[in-house]
């Protein structure tokens, strides 16, 4: 047997086990009490998996990747291009990359890369995407390319970087980042052809995704009533970038009523904070649901984080339009990346949202070093405020489920104390 079929070989085996991941996943969500059909709609999405040519064709449009929310999506759009996030939560597709890749590093991003290796070697050079734009949030998110060539795969795409200024107060790194827009905006009209969006085309753009944040937030609300549980928010939220906008909207307007209907759910009501979570490893939102935990907020970025918030604007011209984008991908964000973070803190702990829940529970994927350094200050902040507290650290593996289900169980009895 030659060496590319031994290599065939692992990559078909990999390749059946995710495929296992996500049917169990899929299997488990379907069998839930609050299950009802309009759902189905998110989890097609997601279990048709993130083929760059799979997506493509549903969207009718070229596909450009990102690794993280800070470059504007509307602008994406503006230009004919569909942005999706990249991202794994695949436990089998880290294997495939892990022998090319530091033994600790974000498994979300090692996840990412495995499949990304699965793409490229069922799509050929036909498939992929049509560019990468990289914001460069964390280390993992700057060496991603490299990473890439480590496990073979050769980028024939463009890439842009954007580099993030991780100092959000100060005049001159708001200046920084509307340069880095604009410079977005000209990489966008070279990879289309068109100098620059029609000022019509980008204010349009900016009113779907505006009302795709209002459609959003009446569904963050149900789950603020206990009436939309944590592992369909985080379902939802996922197959955001698996579909047009529009259609995802519908699809998600089509949702609200039924979960209108019904009655909250029994728990004490707690605060999920810390690392991102990905279909299919939904393990942290059934370990709190298991232990009685009821998620009724969170600040994730694969969640919640979805949109950073409004945009508001006075000047209708395009720089008027690219400052307010700069404004609310930059101002808005809560990433632990940045260096003057308070406001995430404080977001927490307001007076208005401690009124809503009795603990945070804090999760950190191992080598995921942002959210793990922020967990002691957040920590440390919360018990001034009298709040209760857990950190969770935990991997792509179920093997510490049950030691998890016994921290968290002990946790609720002192939020019931």
């Amino acid at each position: 047997m030659t060496v590319t079929d031994r290599e065939n070989r692992i990559r078909e085996k990999i390749r059946s086990r995710c495929d296992e991941e996500v049917e169990l996943e899929i299997s488990l969500l379907r069998q839930r009490k609050d299950y009802f059909p309009e759902l189905d709609y998110f989890l097609d999405l997601l279990s048709a998996g993130q083929s760059s040519s799979v997506i493509a064709g549903r969207v009718g449009r070229p596909v450009a990747a990102l690794l993280c929310l800070q470059a504007p999506l509307e602008l994406f759009q503006a230009y004919g291009l569909h942005p999706f996030k990249v991202f794994g939560g695949s436990q089998a597709a880290s294997r495939l990359s892990s022998p090319s890749l530091p033994a600790v590093m974000c498994p979300m991003l090692r996840s990412a890369l495995g499949l990304l290796q699965l793409d490229s070697a069922s799509a050929g050079d036909s498939g992929g995407f049509a560019a990468w734009v990289l914001p460069t949030t964390c280390d993992w998110a700057v060496k991603f390319m490299e990473m890439m060539a480590n496990c073979g795969q050769e980028n024939r795409r463009p890439v842009h970087r954007l580099e993030l200024p991780h100092l959000k107060d100060r005049d001159e790194s708001q200046g920084r980042w509307l340069e880095e827009i604009y410079g977005l905006r000209n990489f966008l009209g070279e990879l289309t052809g068109r100098k620059k969006p029609d000022r019509g085309a980008l204010a349009r753009s900016m009113a779907v995704y505006q009302k795709a944040w209002q459609v959003f937030t009446e569904l963050t609300m149900l789950k603020r009533a206990g009436r939309l549980s944590g592992p369909w928010s985080v379902v939802i939220s996922n197959s955001f970038f698996f579909d047009d906008v529009q259609k995802w909207m519908a699809a998600v307007e089509a949702t609200l009523p039924k979960f209108r209907e019904r009655p909250a759910a029994a728990g004490p009501e707690v605060y999920l904070a810390g690392s991102p979570v990905f279909f299919p490893n939904l393990k942290i939102m059934h370990l709190l649901e298991d232990a009685g935990l009821k998620v009724v907020m969170d600040d994730l970025c694969s969640s919640e984080r979805l949109f950073p918030g409004a945009v508001f604007f006075d000047d209708p011209s395009e720089h008027g339009l690219l400052k307010a984008l700069a404004q609310r991908y930059h101002q808005g964000c809560l990433c632990p990346s940045f260096a003057d973070n308070d406001r995430r803190i404080n977001n927490i702990i307001s007076p208005s949202h401690k009124a809503l829940y009795r603990g945070v529970v804090f999760q950190v994927l191992k080598g995921c070093h942002p959210f793990d350094l922020e967990s002691m200050t957040l920590e440390r902040r919360l018990k001034d405020e009298g709040l209760k507290f857990i950190k969770v650290e935990t991997d792509y593996t179920s093997e510490d489920s049950q030691n998890l289900l016994t921290r968290l169980e002990a946790y609720r009895r002192t939020l019931d104390s």
